[in-house]
């Protein structure tokens, strides 16, 4: 098994690269450290990891680059990260949702296809299924109209990969819900939370604190991912799976957490961002039958982990990270 990971210096790519060394498993990765958010927070982590003869700084909007590098390197599975995130920022600047979530997403799966790539797992999202209430959310629901740019970018991707020609290379979307832990993006509300506390920040908050998110920590959703690469396929058919902890809390719940954990936050109340879905709450159903780990860490749990991570950044840092994402 040879592995590339795209987003490799990412949240959750990052992650991934270390659960793979781990396992022994051979994988490269690349990512193009775009300036999405505090690029040092990126070479930082990857560093933290020792990640760094491993990665290569690669666009994945250069076709041509592309190519040679699946020519070169030949991977048997691709793990498809990266992607520009952000739903706020998907109305303020569309074009990075365009380029590197479809046309790039578009060149992976070309060269993959090309060279008879066995699998194709790439990264969708909870907003595919919008401001809905009709939970848990299922793969088989029909999708209405995305709220975002952001969820139109990921729903575009799952219609690419359904509809695309299909030689040999089997295409899984992995929906994820809420994902969050050591080195999360710092535009994310638990990130900012946290770092908030640290910094001695108000906490801006734009949503309801009745909104409710299915909260999931990253190293469960490392582990389906890993899991994923070794199953064998029934069939080429492309397939969709939620990775959510599958039980959602409220805002006044994961504060009530906080509270306990003595993490004390200076809260702003900020008008309401109306992109924000006042529900996600994924069903795991689907994860269990296919005999793929089920998200276990709770929220408070995660919550420490993280807590205990970002205490451990030295402050100069942490601000420059939290400046930058403002």
């Amino acid at each position: 098994m040879k592995v590339l990971v795209t987003g490799a210096a990412g949240f959750i790519g990052g992650n991934l690269m270390e659960h793979l060394a781990s396992s022994g498993i051979e994988a490269i990765g690349i990512d193009n450290y775009s300036n999405y958010y505090e690029p040092s927070m990126k070479y930082a982590h990857v560093k933290s990891g020792s990640l760094a003869t491993r990665i290569q700084e690669i666009d994945i909007c250069n076709e041509s680059v592309v190519k040679n590098l699946f020519d070169s390197f030949k991977p048997s599975h691709v793990i498809h990260l990266a992607a520009q995130g952000g739903v706020r920022a998907s109305k303020i600047n569309p074009v990075p949702y365009l380029q590197t979530n479809q046309i790039g997403f578009l060149n992976l799966l070309n060269a993959a296809e090309k060279i008879g790539v066995e699998k194709f797992l790439y990264a969708s999202s909870s907003s595919v299924y919008g401001d809905r209430l009709d939970a848990p959310f299922k793969e088989s629901d029909v999708l209405s109209a995305p709220k975002s740019l952001y969820a139109l970018s990921k729903l575009s991707n799952e219609l690419i990969a359904k509809h695309l020609p299909l030689k040999q290379t089997q295409r899984v979307a992995f929906r994820f819900f809420t994902v969050y832990g050591p080195w999360g993006r710092p535009d994310m509300a638990m990130f900012r939370l946290l770092a908030s506390s640290l910094l001695g920040e108000k906490f801006k908050l734009t949503a309801s604190t009745k909104v409710m998110r299915d909260f999931t920590y990253v190293d469960d959703v490392s582990n389906v991912i890993e899991s994923a690469l070794s199953i064998k396929a029934e069939h080429l058919n492309p397939d969709v799976f939620n990775v959510a902890g599958g039980k959602p809390f409220t805002l006044d719940e994961l504060f009530e957490i906080l509270d306990e954990l003595d993490i004390s936050i200076d809260i702003e109340q900020a008008p309401i961002d109306p992109l924000d879905v006042k529900m996600t709450h994924g069903s795991v159903a689907k994860l269990e039958t296919s005999s793929l780990p089920i998200p276990s860490t709770s929220l408070r749990e995660g919550v420490i982990e993280t807590w205990s991570w970002i205490n451990r950044i030295e402050a100069e840092q942490l601000r420059a990270w939290f400046e930058y994402s403002r």
